[in-house]
């Protein structure tokens, strides 16, 4: 157990060890392809006249049922993550079909995203 007392989360130290173990982004599968694939996301809902927010996704997509943004009406743009939903399986991970499928993914927030990355991990 840390010792040091934060508000919330974890202390740097503790912080740093787990973003350590996870690997960089590029080594979990979010480098160039990933980040071509979330301009084009991004892209076609604007086409589509759809604004790229927290719990768009493109017709056909998933509901984006953990957006609190959307379920309030909140037009959030900022930092928004590509998640997909259902989550890929360990199977899918090295699969680009899987990971870049545009009707399995969607926008969330930072903080939506935490929100559901926590309940996937406690359940």
């Amino acid at each position: 157990m840390c010792p040091n007392l934060v508000e919330r989360g974890r202390c740097p130290d503790h912080q740093r060890q787990v973003e350590q173990r996870r690997g960089s982004s590029a080594a979990r599968g979010y480098g160039s392809t990933w980040r071509a694939f979330r301009d084009w996301f991004k892209n076609r809902l604007i086409v589509l006249g759809i604004a790229p927010v927290c719990g768009a996704a493109l017709p056909g997509g998933p509901a984006m049922t953990w957006s609190q943004c959307k379920a309030l009406g909140i037009l959030n743009d900022r930092n928004l993550n590509l998640d997909h939903e259902p989550p890929l399986r360990p199977d899918e991970r090295a699969d680009r079909r899987a990971i870049e499928d545009p009707l399995r993914v969607g926008f969330l927030c930072p903080e939506c995203h935490s929100r559901k990355t926590l309940a996937e991990q406690r359940a």
